[in-house]
């Protein structure tokens, strides 16, 4: 009976602390999401949808995670927001996107012209479970041999410390990882600018906020009239 109650105790206890808190999902992904580790992680989307969406008995919690991680976590409702582009393959198909987007971002294709003409199949840095807006695909047909990391400094450190030939990014991180280490723009690097996509708060079909987060997060954009929830 007592190891009942307890059960009991401890469900309601998750019921309780899923009901006062929105937990939004992140990645390192800086400037919008930076990961400072010991799980902590911040940024100026946390910064901004924290100051939407929190209230006086409603907390915003980050929860830190990897993007292949995070996409699952969207599908269990362990997470009930984060900002993803909408082509993103790896997204559950029930998810809800907020307009307006929340940032435009330039995907590049950076390259060490002497790596690639050096190197039979020419290797490229990526984050893991981007598809990059179909350009994962193109590239490897074109002969990049491709290197997943966890995340998007990881890939950029993988190419700066010329471990791989190219890199393929969103290019605030990459000029986010330059500023943070006072690294200049190198004169080898070769940029191309492939594509320029928007992302969006995604928010997760079982999230129990889901009214909530949409209403708030769309209110917030017409009264400010946003085109964008990144000034």
């Amino acid at each position: 009976m007592r190891f009942f109650v307890l059960v009991l105790f401890a469900v309601s206890a998750v019921a309780q602390a899923s009901a006062d808190e929105i937990r939004l999902g992140v990645h390192n992904f800086p400037p919008y999401f930076v990961s400072t580790g010991n799980g902590h992680c911040g940024g100026e989307a946390v910064e901004l949808t924290r100051s939407i969406l929190q209230t006086d008995s409603l907390t915003v919690r980050t929860v830190c995670a990897t993007p292949a991680r995070l996409y699952k976590m969207l599908q269990s409702g362990e997470v009930d927001l984060t900002i993803k582009i909408k082509q993103t393959q790896a997204l559950p198909a029930d998810v809800s996107f907020v307009a307006p987007p929340y940032v435009q971002l330039s995907l590049v294709l950076l390259t060490h012209g002497a790596a690639v003409a050096r190197e039979k199949q020419p290797t490229i840095a990526a984050i893991r479970g981007f598809d990059y807006h179909g350009q994962r695909q193109q590239l490897s047909d074109s002969g990049y041999s491709f290197i997943d990391l966890p995340d998007s400094i990881s890939a950029v450190e993988m190419f700066v410390k010329g471990r791989s030939s190219a890199l393929l990014t969103y290019e605030a991180p990459f000029n986010y990882y330059l500023q943070q280490q006072a690294l200049p723009f190198a004169s080898h690097y070769q940029r191309r600018l492939l594509d320029t996509i928007d992302a969006y708060y995604v928010v997760s079909a079982r999230s129990e906020h889901l009214q909530y987060i949409s209403t708030t997060l769309n209110r917030y954009a017409d009264t400010e009239q946003l085109s964008y929830f990144s000034h």
